[in-house]
């Protein structure tokens, strides 16, 4: 059964959910060490198929006691140092989840390429890269924007890693959307350089300086999700959350998504006073209770979650 929570909220804001994460670990992580200090990062080298070059992706990868692991995967130009992968670090140390966090191709920390040869291929390889080569054992998937768009594509590959997913404001097919805005706020001469293929450097308030190239967008096109009923074979629970106030992808596409997807298990939260990027404190609090009550329903499928 598909059941949407959060609705009311449309009209009464967004309720605080009691303070799960604040409060001791659970007995099974007992005695762990919480790390006070970030973990080193690391890098795993990817051999593209077709150039034979090698690029490495930067990552950061926490152990812990709990039998299923948390890795995150970010949006559109987002890595592991954004506000919502920095903060789920303690999170996972408190409860005791291993955790892997990881810059894309062209970001952060990774070598071997730069953004504008980037593809939207190229990040889903990075992705599925890192679910089987860097994480270990059976995983929930923490995706936000764009990475819940590459993690659709995931499951048919790697599906033995999907134990739920936590979908952050996704933007299934954003490339169109985004053309749209492109070509409605773009200086006539900067867009005729973009639809001639050279590259095109955008400021934004929440994500600094990127550089685009209209074969970026052209690329998505071959991976566009089919967002009929039932289309999406992730049959794993989902959790949704997505803000309200998001002004890069409107909340009620959610809504469609819900139906797209098999899974019978999948729950949509709206939050009234939220955007797109989700790293608010009231935003991060439901984010952080919603990762708990999946887990506790993973391992107790047939018990109620705790309140």
């Amino acid at each position: 059964m598909v059941l949407v929570m959060g609705l009311q909220r449309m009209l009464c804001g967004v309720r605080r959910l009691p303070p799960t994460h604040t409060t001791s670990p659970p007995s099974c992580v007992a005695g762990f060490h919480v790390a006070s200090t970030e973990p080193d990062t690391q890098y795993h080298q990817i051999k593209d198929s077709v150039s034979g070059k090698v690029r490495e992706i930067a990552y950061k990868k926490t152990s812990g006691p709990k039998d299923v692991g948390l890795v995150y995967i970010p949006g559109f130009m987002g890595h592991k140092g954004g506000g919502k992968p920095l903060a789920l670090h303690p999170f996972t140390q408190q409860y005791g989840f291993p955790y892997v966090r990881y810059d894309p191709s062209g970001l952060g920390e990774s070598k071997g390429l730069n953004k504008t040869e980037t593809l939207f291929s190229t990040w889903l390889e990075d992705a599925a890269q890192i679910l089987e080569h860097v994480t270990e054992g059976p995983q929930i998937i923490v995706a936000s924007s764009m990475g819940n768009w590459i993690t659709c594509h995931l499951a048919n590959k790697v599906p033995d890693k999907f134990l739920g997913i936590v979908m952050l404001a996704p933007a299934i097919n954003f490339h169109h959307r985004y053309k749209k805005v492109l070509f409605s706020q773009l200086h006539p001469e900067a867009l005729k350089k973009f639809m001639e293929g050279e590259i095109v450097k955008l400021y934004s308030p929440d994500y600094g300086e990127f550089p685009l190239k209209n074969e970026q967008f052209e690329a998505m096109q071959k991976y566009e999700v089919n967002l009929d009923k039932g289309n999406i074979q992730l049959t794993c629970p989902v959790r949704i959350i997505h803000g309200m106030k998001d002004k890069d992808v409107p909340h009620l596409e959610s809504l469609t998504l819900v139906s797209a997807l098999q899974s019978q298990d999948v729950h949509l939260t709206y939050l009234k006073e939220s955007g797109h990027t989700l790293n608010d404190p009231a935003s991060l609090e439901v984010i952080f209770d919603t990762i708990l009550k999946l887990d506790h329903q993973i391992h107790h499928p047939h018990e109620e979650p705790p309140s």
